[in-house]
């Protein structure tokens, strides 16, 4: 699989005699407007940004007597490191900058920096962004596979996806939520309250906005335009009527807001940590009627990913609801049974009939969220809707966000929601929940299936709503503690790496599950990342397998298919 992790040009790489830099205050020398607007050049421009880059300049002639000082130092950096080219910028470089500015009030903006001074400065504070994004904490010292999730996770979640792929995946679950809300009779307050708050009458309303949105920004994105791309609606010919200025400003920043961020006092974050303000609101208004886009990803995940949290707290119960009766009853077992091979499918549960039927039996003990036998093959899901704080993210404290992943994929100790107060015992989820239904199949006692072989294979699978959790280092974190578990619990059984997928790689790749088979995809991807002992029990796993690039490499869709899905998925929407 192939897999790069680069290194991000830090500030004391390029000056490594300095103190670090005041950000805040250099920021406070120039206008608002100015830096807000730079900023967004910066992500639409140098979202993936190197040094040096004839494409894009980040210098002009106004930076003159900077520039040899500059030059020197980085050639001091390329003989000492060895390296010809550094990226300087991300996508995340330029929203934590957009970040920082909203943070400072509006008043303490002097407007009396110079110009010659201004890209200089803009550079610094972009450097030293870098250093304390990738300044990490911990307690202790962790392998390679942890150290990549944690950089994958913290910055991959921003930078590094394909506007496409996303896309695509924020339609598909759309699609599905949006037909549940509007059907679904226990949705109706949420449903109402959305409405309201948006301006609304049904939610076409909203995702007709968000595709005008995105197809504006996709397009100015493929003609590579330079500079600040601004929606002026006093200018647009909007003939067809997509742009509901009710959901425009619903989605949107007052260029003047003050957005509080208190960057040094961790327990005393205010409401943009992970960028939560952003997430929810992707549009800057700059004047009346005047629009920017200020960061492509975060308008493209609004669709769907922040719909959650506008909803979430008009349902009764609203992470245990949302999780149970939509992720996993509506989006994850509907579409597991699109990629069933009846030719070796054996036994299925739930049954189609009380999956297609929205059946509400209530679930049984160690019940598993989806079961199927392929011949002598058992595979074993459980389907996870997991939240991370935003907070833990921010503080990139590897040690904590290990623990907290823990909770909710091994051995839950805490309610995710808080409001539920601390749970009296420990609960198996996903690794021991997996585990213990592997334990009551091998002593004959699992329910669900009567026919079970003497002989089997176990191949547990996890399954992810958000594929954002699923990264390089990720599989290893959770192999781990199943091997430690199985090893004590089954010793002499066949059972399987973990597979770690995201539901959207059931969604684009059904038609290669239903052509091969659960196991016999499993059995390729264990090719690749997996070394078997002698005995065939115990094995040793890749620190840096990923399913999800596994699939997307093997069964690699061309262009002109992914071309062909954005557009079936442009007009899924209805409009």
């Amino acid at each position: 699989m192939n897999i790069t992790i680069e290194k991000i040009l830090e500030f004391h790489d390029l000056f490594p005699e300095e103190k670090e830099i005041d950000i805040s205050s250099v920021l406070k020398k120039y206008s608002k407007k100015s830096l807000v607007l730079s900023s967004n050049v910066l992500s639409h421009n140098y979202g993936r940004a190197y040094i040096p880059d004839k494409n894009n300049t980040f210098f002009s002639s106004h930076s003159e007597k900077h520039i040899e000082d500059l030059t020197n130092r980085f050639e001091q950096l390329t003989k000492i490191s060895g390296q010809k080219i550094f990226c300087y910028c991300t996508t995340k470089t330029s929203l934590e900058l957009m970040r920082i500015i909203f943070s400072i009030p509006i008043n303490e903006y002097k407007n009396d920096g110079d110009i010659e001074d201004f890209e200089y400065d803009l550079f610094r504070v972009i450097l030293q962004i870098n250093e304390n994004l990738m300044s990490f904490k911990s307690s202790n010292k962790y392998d390679l596979a942890t150290l990549s999730f944690l950089n994958f996770f913290i910055m991959n979640d921003i930078s590094g996806q394909d506007v496409r792929d996303v896309f695509i995946r924020q339609v598909q679950y759309y699609s599905v939520l949006s037909d549940f809300i509007e059907t679904y009779q226990d949705c109706t307050i949420a449903k109402e309250s959305f409405y309201k708050n948006v301006g609304i009458t049904k939610m076409s309303d909203y995702a007709k906005t968000w595709l005008a949105l995105f197809t504006l920004e996709f397009e100015y994105q493929k003609k590579q335009g330079k500079g600040c791309p601004i929606l002026d609606l006093n200018r647009l010919q909007d003939v067809d009527d997509t742009l509901n200025i009710g959901v425009l400003d619903f989605l949107s920043i007052n260029l003047n807001e003050h957005i509080p961020y208190n960057n040094t006092k961790i327990k005393n974050r205010d409401n943009n940590v992970d960028y939560r303000v952003f997430r929810s609101l992707p549009l800057i208004k700059i004047d009346d009627n005047k629009y920017i886009i200020y960061c492509f990803p975060i308008l493209v995940e609004r669709l769907y990913n922040s719909l959650f949290f506008d909803l979430k707290d008009s349902f009764k119960d609203g992470f245990n609801f949302y999780n149970k009766d939509f992720v996993e009853k509506v989006l994850f077992q509907p579409q597991v049974l699109q990629c069933l091979n009846e030719k070796i499918t054996s036994k299925i549960y739930p049954s189609r009939e009380m999956i297609l039927c929205g059946d509400k039996i209530k679930e049984e003990d160690n019940q598993p969220d989806f079961y199927l036998r392929e011949n002598d093959n058992l595979i074993l899901f459980e389907c996870k809707a997991i939240r991370i704080n935003g907070e833990l993210k921010d503080k990139s404290d590897i040690d904590e966000l290990l623990s907290i992943l823990k909770n909710k994929l091994y051995c839950s100790k805490e309610n995710i929601d808080k409001s539920r107060g601390k749970k009296k015992k420990a609960e198996q989820v996903g690794v021991t929940q997996l585990v213990h239904q592997m334990k009551i199949i091998d002593i004959d006692s699992f329910k669900w299936d009567n026919n079970i072989p003497d002989e089997v294979a176990y191949y547990p699978v996890i399954v992810l709503e958000d594929p954002r959790f699923v990264v390089p280092g990720l599989s290893y974190i959770i192999n781990s503690w199943y091997q430690s578990l199985i090893e004590q619990e089954l010793p002499e059984q066949m059972c399987h790496p973990i597979v770690v997928m995201s539901i959207d790689m059931l969604m684009l790749y059904s038609h290669i599950f239903k052509a091969e088979g659960f196991h016999n995809v499993f059995n390729k991807y264990f090719k690749q990342v997996v070394c078997y002992s002698a005995n065939g029990v115990t094995w040793t796993f890749d620190p840096l397998a990923d399913f999800n690039v596994f699939m997307q490499e093997k069964y690699k869709l061309s262009p002109q298919k992914k071309e062909q899905l954005f557009e079936i998925y442009r007009k899924t929407l209805g409009i």
